[in-house]
């Protein structure tokens, strides 16, 4: 679906941030590009303009040369140093349209940046089904077709498979995993657990903000009450190890359900 004109979400921030995507990826990929679709919290219509990323999908006909992966990569680094309050906050890939249709965790590396790693080739694993789903069932197009020409159909059972297999990632961290020191980083994990739970009873995928809703009605103790303490986290970059260890018996919890729920 398009994106309205006067969507609330298109601040004039997000609306030059976005410009300057498009142009940047046109003149990058020539008659390689395909389509640019939102996708994450934008495309959900759970955008928080005070700590949200702009999650994007550029769709490619042919996979990236060598030769449109270096002009990707100095577009990237020109994004990056702009005056705008979303240059480090793009996050997105450069899947082709092969690769796109019929997903298969780590087929293969495609293109990728975010705010927390720069333009590389990175895989792809089990959360692009999710992905794809969103791109399909609420993607907002920039530029190109229909999504749902793009990507084939998702199941209910494919969205489940693919949350028991992050959980299974999730579980796998260490006890204190450094990179969930901060309280945003744990608020994530909370929140994203939420979301897995709701979609292993369901086989919908809800935005954050819904899962994070039906958690604190739904959830025993002592995970509702933890669930309500990470709604103030999501802003705070304040190190506190003392709450990890709780998070992760959460995460631990959520993956138990999961398998059992197989």
């Amino acid at each position: 679906m398009p994106l309205p004109e006067n969507d609330p979400r298109l601040t004039p921030e997000v609306r030059a941030m976005l410009d300057a995507l498009v142009s940047g990826v046109r003149a990058a990929l020539e008659d390689n590009l395909v389509g640019v679709y939102l996708r994450g919290s934008l495309a959900l219509g759970d955008f928080d303009p005070e700590s949200s990323d702009i999650d994007f999908l550029v769709v490619t006909g042919r996979p990236v040369s060598d030769d449109q992966f270096a002009a990707l990569a100095d577009l990237h680094a020109r994004l990056a140093v702009l005056e705008n309050p979303y240059a480090g906050h793009l996050e997105g890939s450069y899947i082709d349209r092969a690769a796109l249709r019929h997903f298969g965790p780590h087929e293969r590396r495609h293109p990728t940046v975010g705010s927390d790693w720069a333009f590389s080739r990175g895989e792809h694993g089990a959360d692009w089904v999710l992905e794809r789903w969103i791109v399909r069932e609420r993607g907002v197009t920039l530029l190109g077709p229909d999504p749902g020409t793009l990507v084939g159909p998702i199941s209910p059972e494919d969205l489940r498979a693919s949350v028991r297999e992050a959980l299974r990632w999730w579980a796998s961290q260490p006890d204190e995993p450094a990179w969930l020191r901060r309280r945003s980083y744990q608020a994530f994990a909370v929140q994203t657990m939420c979301r897995a739970l709701f979609t292993l009873l369901t086989g919908e995928l809800p935005s954050k903000p819904r899962a994070v809703a039906w958690a604190l009605g739904a959830l025993p103790q002592p995970w509702r009450a933890l669930v309500g303490r990470s709604r103030a986290w999501h802003l705070d970059d304040t190190p506190d190890p003392g709450t990890l260890p709780e998070v992760m018996r959460f995460v631990r919890w959520t993956a138990g359900e999961g398998e059992a729920a197989s």
